[in-house]
């Protein structure tokens, strides 16, 4: 074995779409109330064509979510900071943009490299950490840990649906990379 790849699971990524969601959501409402109550024409007209997009962008996530095709919140994120690009309000589309960045770190993927060189672990930014620097890792039961030598101490639970591994054959390749 050269490489290990192993999914984390990421027990809080519900919440944070359901975050996602909701920003989303209150941006799209307050769109809907500057195309309906605006006095200014143009605010109007710009309003309903950010409506649009993000009413063309929920049809095609809708559509797409149980497929390959399906995709996150970064057009939605990226339609509504057009939208306040187009209004000239540039300080609310660095506050969507920020949205949109806390969203993707969030919700990336979360998985550990195991290599003979080193181990990548998925913190932000990523840790890569030198086998000299472990005690000991050790796969069981579904649960990953990581012992340094610094008193450090990583344990997640792995998701056993993206990545079977086989836990005598990765405890093996640790421990061969551990005894060097």
């Amino acid at each position: 074995m050269k490489e290990c790849r192993i999914s984390l699971k990421n027990e809080k990524l519900t919440s944070y779409n359901r975050l996602s969601n909701l920003i989303i959501f209150i941006l799209f409402v307050f769109f809907c109330y500057l195309a309906v109550f605006s006095e200014i024409k143009q605010i109007r007209i710009k309003s309903i064509g950010t409506i649009t997009f993000l009413s063309i962008c929920f049809g095609l996530q809708f559509y797409f979510r149980n497929s390959k095709y399906s995709f996150s919140h970064r057009p939605f994120f990226f339609i509504i900071i057009m939208g306040w690009i187009s209004f000239e309000n540039y300080w609310m589309a660095g506050i969507t943009l920020l949205f949109d960045i806390f969203s993707s770190i969030t919700t990336r993927k979360l998985d550990v490299t195991f290599t003979k060189s080193q181990i990548q672990y998925p913190s932000f930014p990523l840790k890569q950490i030198n086998w000299n620097d472990v005690n000991q890792v050790i796969l069981k039961d579904g649960l990953l840990t990581i012992d340094l030598k610094s008193n450090k101490l990583f344990q997640q639970t792995i998701d056993e649906i993206k990545t079977p591994v086989d836990e005598k054959e990765f405890n093996d390749f640790c421990r061969q990379q551990l005894d060097k």
